[in-house]
């Protein structure tokens, strides 16, 4: 009684249907690598190329508490607050300019600053601004301002007369706050600098940064 017929083994692929196949998967993988990069490169700057909110100049929670961080015998005298944020290299390189500024006779300044850093807050008494650490979620709920870094100039009569960035352009080198704060005390306008930098809110970061790459 015969066997089953012997089958013949199935042809070997062709060299070039291999180097295809290899090309094509290493074709597909380079692409999906350089989606990612585009995405995780987008996100991370997103802070630094588009404009963030700033706080409405009327905001009643924003000028009481503003009005509150004036100490006795400050009431006659220009305010300027400066918001920083510890997790923010944009709020460093504000920082570190401002020892390379003359500050303006006659203003005081004082820094509120989201989270702890040794080096802000040495820098910071180091200058002589009045610093107090908050929280994020205080900084959104009492002052009503979700960005920074971020610059407040208040007059004597408690009229808040900036409220926008230091930098002309995203990424700028040469933080104008005292010229802003001078230019205010002379009775000039020098229209509002765009805010360029960070989210401090949960919500805006998570607007921000949808994939959480930047803000964890």
């Amino acid at each position: 009684m015969s066997g089953p017929p012997p089958t013949s083994a199935a042809p070997p692929p062709a060299p070039g249907s291999l180097a295809q196949a290899r090309g094509a998967l290493l074709a597909l993988v380079f692409a999906g690598w350089a989606a990612l990069t585009v995405v995780v490169g987008g996100t991370l700057m997103v802070g630094h190329w588009v404009t963030l909110p700033k706080p409405e100049r009327e905001d009643s929670r924003l000028l009481d508490a503003l009005a509150e961080l004036r100490r006795s015998g400050e009431e006659e005298r220009w305010l300027a607050v400066h918001v920083l944020y510890a997790e923010c290299r944009c709020s460093q390189r504000i920082l570190d300019g401002f020892g390379a500024q003359a500050r303006p006779a006659g203003a005081v300044e004082k820094v509120l600053l989201v989270g702890r850093h040794p080096g802000f807050e040495a820098t910071a008494r180091r200058l002589g601004f009045d610093l107090r650490l908050l929280e994020a979620r205080e900084l959104q709920e009492r002052f009503a301002i979700e960005s920074a870094p971020l610059l407040l100039v208040v007059d004597p009569s408690g009229a808040l007369r900036y409220a926008g960035g230091y930098t002309a352009r995203k990424q700028g080198l040469a933080p104008q706050d005292a010229q802003v704060i001078a230019a205010l005390m002379e009775g000039e306008d020098p229209g509002e600098l765009p805010l360029y930098g960070c989210g401090v809110s949960r919500e805006l970061q998570a607007l921000l940064d949808p994939l959480g790459v930047k803000y964890d």
